[in-house]
């Protein structure tokens, strides 16, 4: 949860050096900083919009997941509910899911199976993890890396835009790898950060982000990616679009796991 604060200090670095000597620029980066770290609390609505084709599938897979989430960052907590919605070779699957995050435990409800499972953070999986960070670490990528953004503004919020594609993406792929994921879950696969970048092509990336005129405060993030990975002879192609917007800061109550949560929670070790 720290990393909101930092990833955000970071993106609005680089729209900084990309904006060059525009005063007004600066002037919200310097406020939009300034409002970060004063960030304790967030409500968050997230949708996905994926697509994915391989060799190994007969046509494709399409994700939708639309999520709401309550976070306070210290104590860290978190309570996210909502929807997966799967397609896959043409069979329709809807998942409704839940799931709470404390400093040390984690429990999500397995709707399948109408169950609550409980587990350390440790033991987490890789993208429920980064649910409350994806957003953030999306706008870590950008430092040091944009030839060209875009800054504008609308009635009641500034914006920062950029797109781009192909080979110029390749730093900041890695730098949005690092920051999503981390170093340390390739090194626990087996594999190295460089390994994966050498076989990724970017095609296409498109990124925005609103600051609200009155507060300062980061209200919408909207990141579009499409990209080929290659592996053991094999070639993945992905769209992704995703749209978070954050409402409710420094609005948030405590967020406490239910007494029947942490009593029906079947612990897994």
């Amino acid at each position: 949860m720290k990393k909101f604060t930092v990833g955000l200090a970071v993106l609005l670095m680089a729209f900084l050096a990309a904006c060059g000597n525009s005063d007004e620029a600066k002037e919200v980066y310097q406020k939009a900083v300034e409002a970060g770290e004063k960030m304790e609390s967030v409500e968050m609505d997230m949708v996905i919009n994926q697509t994915m084709e391989s060799d190994a599938m007969e046509g494709e897979m399409v994700m939708d997941m639309d999520t709401k989430s309550a976070m306070t960052i210290d104590p860290l907590a978190m309570h996210q509910t909502g929807t997966i919605s799967m397609e896959v070779e043409g069979m329709p699957i809807e998942t409704e899911m839940e799931m709470y995050l404390t400093d040390t435990d984690f429990y999500m409800y397995e709707s399948m199976s109408e169950t609550w499972l409980k587990m350390s953070t440790d033991m987490m999986p890789t993208e429920m993890m980064n649910t409350d960070q994806t957003a953030q670490d999306q706008l870590e990528m950008l430092e040091s890396f944009m030839d060209d953004v875009d800054f504008s503004e609308e009635d009641d919020y500034y914006v920062f835009k950029f797109e781009g594609e192909g080979d110029e993406f390749a730093d900041l792929t890695e730098e949005l790898i690092k920051e999503n994921l981390g170093e340390e879950t390739f090194a626990d696969l087996g594999v190295e950060i460089s390994e994966v970048l050498e076989e990724m092509t970017i095609h296409s990336m498109y990124y925005e982000l609103h600051i609200d005129k009155e507060t300062y405060d980061t209200t919408k993030v909207i990141t579009n990616m499409d990209f080929d990975i290659n592996a053991e002879g094999e070639s993945l192609r992905m769209n992704q679009e995703m749209t978070a917007t954050y409402t409710g800061i420094n609005t948030v109550d405590e967020i406490a796991v239910p007494q029947e949560v942490i009593d029906e929670a079947q612990e897994i070790e």
